[in-house]
């Protein structure tokens, strides 16, 4: 009885040896050969291998970070220092001109305009002007600005709408005692030219020759101001402080993206010189797969690049 168990129990063993056997040749004759390498020797004086996606991703983050990671050669520290070194200047640089000096010139032309401008003389020299038979022309010629201007002092519409359509109909609202919320709106607006009497040294216009061309419908400056002149100057160098900061924010991002090029080529020239022979473009090509016995037998295969 035990031979007879035994006898079935072999057979069984034997079948199923051959089932897989079978099955094995029909994925090698689907697949071929799965992967094929080439040994070269390494050269361990050289260094321990470098993960040019590490070095990609340090450099990302700081500059020079990944050609210190790799490594090996003296010309590769001080790419990274020379990277680092950029960075830091180049952060001190948007620092100094983009937000201190820039804040700086910002306080210096707005405290320019608190000694030199009068919210009170504007409105008082805009009413002398204003003659209600050219009110229209008067408001469209010389009102560009009257709306953001209100919009300084006032947050509620109603206030700002009667604010812009009492323009120079009420010489005492805004005056030197309103306070403007929005100060970006305010000395904005005092730079235009429509607002030049409000200046301490302004050279007025005569207002019989101002009425004279509304009556054309023609536009004449209202006057000259050496003071406005100066703070439009003031302004303008603001202005080039705030657009370098797109230069300096520019010229570091391009610092991050060239010093992980140059890291990812550090990495596999490192690497590449591990090895006494060279490594060839189809040594490096690898195939991937990937089994899955199931239901359905199913096989994936992929190419792909080796690091």
């Amino acid at each position: 009885m035990r031979s007879a168990l035994f006898i079935i129990l072999l057979f069984l063993s034997m079948s199923f040896a051959q089932e897989q056997q079978s099955e094995a040749d029909k994925r090698a004759n689907l697949l071929g050969a799965v992967q094929v390498t080439t040994i070269h020797s390494l050269s361990e004086d050289k260094g321990s291998y470098k993960s040019p996606r590490r070095a990609m991703f340090m450099s990302l983050v700081l500059p020079g970070s990944g050609q210190l990671y790799v490594g090996g050669k003296q010309a590769r520290y001080i790419r990274g220092i020379f990277y680092l070194a950029e960075e830091a200047a180049l952060i001190s640089g948007l620092y100094y001109h983009s937000i201190y000096r820039y804040d700086k010139q910002v306080k210096k032309y707005q405290n320019f305009a608190g000694e030199h401008f009068s919210i009170k003389e504007y409105e008082k020299a805009m009413n002398e002007i204003y003659d209600p038979i050219y009110y229209d022309d008067f408001k469209k010629l010389y009102g560009q600005e009257r709306e953001n201007y209100c919009k300084a002092f006032d947050r509620q519409l109603e206030a700002i709408e009667k604010c812009t359509n009492n323009f120079g109909k009420n010489p005492n609202y805004p005056n030197d005692n309103t306070k403007p919320h929005n100060s970006s709106a305010y000395y904005s607006a005092i730079a235009s030219e429509s607002f030049v009497l409000g200046w301490e040294d302004a050279d007025a216009e005569d207002a019989s020759r101002i009425n004279s061309a509304l009556e054309k419908g023609k536009y004449i400056p209202l006057g000259s101001s050496d003071y406005r002149d100066e703070y439009l100057s003031m302004r303008k160098k603001s202005k080039k402080l705030a657009d370098s900061q797109a230069i300096f924010l520019g010229a570091l991002i391009l610092n991050h993206i060239v010093s992980a090029v140059d890291a990812v080529l550090s990495a596999k020239a490192h690497n590449n010189s591990l090895y006494e022979n060279g490594v060839s473009f189809l040594d490096k090509i690898r195939l991937n797969s990937n089994f899955s016995i199931g239901e359905n037998f199913k096989a994936e295969a992929g190419l792909g690049w080796a690091w």
